[in-house]
This record gives C-alpha cells, sequence and structure tokens, in this order.
C-alpha cells in the first residue's frame, strides 16, 4: 500500500524503498511500547533528557559531544537507543538485517513513519532553557486539569462502544484502535447533545459525529500567567 494515512485505518502494510513497514497489532504493543517511546525521542529530546540528570556537572562534556554528533551517530553510539531502534525496526519491517538499510539520510524518515503509523507524537524540545521549562510547566498545569485516560480505558471503551471482543481488537493495529475509539467518543457525544437538545429550550450545537479526526493535532502548551497562578500559585515555582 502507498503511504497514504487516508488508508492507515485498513491496517495493510506501507510499501517502502527498504521494505514492507507494518502496522504494529494491539496484542504486540506491550512489548514494543518502551521501544516505541525511546524512538520517539529526536535529537533534541535526547540531549535534553541527559541535561535534567546533568545535576553534578559530570555529563557535561558528553552533553556536548552528542550536540556535535548527527541523530544518526548518536543513535547508534548509545546501546539503549540502538537495541530499541534493532527491535522496533526488524518488527515493523519483519528483516532482520533492517537497520543494514538505515542511513544518516534516511533515518528521521523511517523513524517518523514508524510512530506516525502507531500513532505516536514526538515531543519537541525548543532550543531555549527558559521557553523550554516555560512549556514543561504548562504540561504539568494541563495534566493536572486534564482526565486521565489510559491504556486499558480506551481498549475497554471501545469493546463496549462497539460490542467486539477483546480478542478481535487484539488483532487491530493501533491506529485503528486509536481512531476507533475516537469516532466511538464523537458519536456518543453526538447522541448526547440530540438528546439534550429535544429537551432543552436553549439551542445546542450538534456536531457532526463523522467530522474528520486528525490524530497529530499540534497541542498548544501555552497559558497565560494569571491562568497558571490562579491554577497552580506557587507549586512550580523556578
Amino acid at each position: 500500500m502507498k503511504n497514504v494515512e487516508e488508508f492507515y485505518i485498513l491496517g495493510l502494510p506501507i510499501d517502502t524503498e527498504i521494505g514492507e513497514c507494518n502496522f504494529i497489532k494491539v496484542k504486540d504493543y506491550p512489548d514494543y511500547f518502551m521501544d516505541l517511546q525511546i524512538v520517539s525521542m529526536n535529537k533534541g529530546k535526547i540531549i535534553y533528557d541527559y541535561t535534567l540528570l546533568n545535576k553534578s556537572g559530570q555529563l557535561t562534556s558528553f552533553i556536548e559531544q552528542l550536540n556535535e554528533l548527527d541523530f544518526f551517530d548518536i543513535v547508534t553510539g548509545i546501546p539503549d537507543l540502538t537495541n530499541a531502534y534493532v527491535r522496533l525496526f526488524q518488527k515493523v519491517f519483519n528483516d532482520e538485517n533492517i537497520l543494514q538499510k538505515i542511513t544518516k539520510d534516511n533515518i528521521e524518515h523511517y523513524r517518523c513513519l514508524i510512530l506516525k503509523m502507531q500513532c505516536i507524537k514526538e515531543e519537541i524540545v525548543n532550543p531555549n532553557p527558559e521557553i523550554q521549562r516555560a512549556i514543561e510547566r504548562s504540561r504539568r498545569v494541563k495534566a493536572q486539569e486534564a482526565e486521565k485516560l489510559t491504556f486499558s480505558d480506551m481498549v475497554t471503551s471501545t469493546v463496549i462502544g462497539s460490542g467486539i471482543d477483546y480478542e478481535l481488537i487484539n488483532e487491530w493495529s493501533i491506529y485503528r484502535l486509536y481512531m476507533t475509539f475516537h469516532r466511538i467518543s464523537k458519536f456518543k457525544n453526538y447522541e448526547t447533545s440530540t438528546l439534550f437538545a429535544t429537551v432543552s429550550s436553549e439551542k445546542v450545537k450538534i456536531e457532526n459525529w463523522s467530522t474528520h479526526i486528525d490524530l497529530f493535532e499540534e497541542e498548544k502548551h501555552f497559558v497565560t500567567q494569571e491562568q497558571f497562578n490562579k491554577t497552580t500559585g506557587s507549586a512550580f515555582s523556578e
């Protein structure tokens, strides 16, 4: 299948220049969850995480070296990263020698393709430390306000909402699970809105339940100072 996001819901392998790239199934997700998290880390995120660990300054020289390296050299030079790439790439390409086909020129392309196929959004790190700290504070604020949603919540909600058995969902791709969960959510919201509209004297806006779902919509990590102070006070003050 050609790499057209519109057809990702079908779960068919994507044709690439180095072989067919497969979607990870729900049943395999626990085995590759950590690898996906590692592969989702771009160069900025890797360096940022090491910077957070550099409390005593012992990693300063190492971090300076990372800044000078290409992303490919970082991935192939740090064993934990290399192992995650080997496991994940071998799985999705079903090819034990797939890493021999990955180069400095194509690693970003295939990394991003794999992440998108499994509904993983990479975290972009701002090179300005002050801005990045503000983004982190905003994420903490929103995490406090947001309703917790786990993987098991998504699976159970999809089972209840669709009537499909767990064993069948195990064979779905992660992408299909996410899309179906969000579609069910939109449909339930539509049903609730239409029901409320029949008994309410107020005008109720009813959104079409079949509207487009963008799983990769950019999240805005910004709150005003007033909103931040109101929500957290000085809890996250530097």
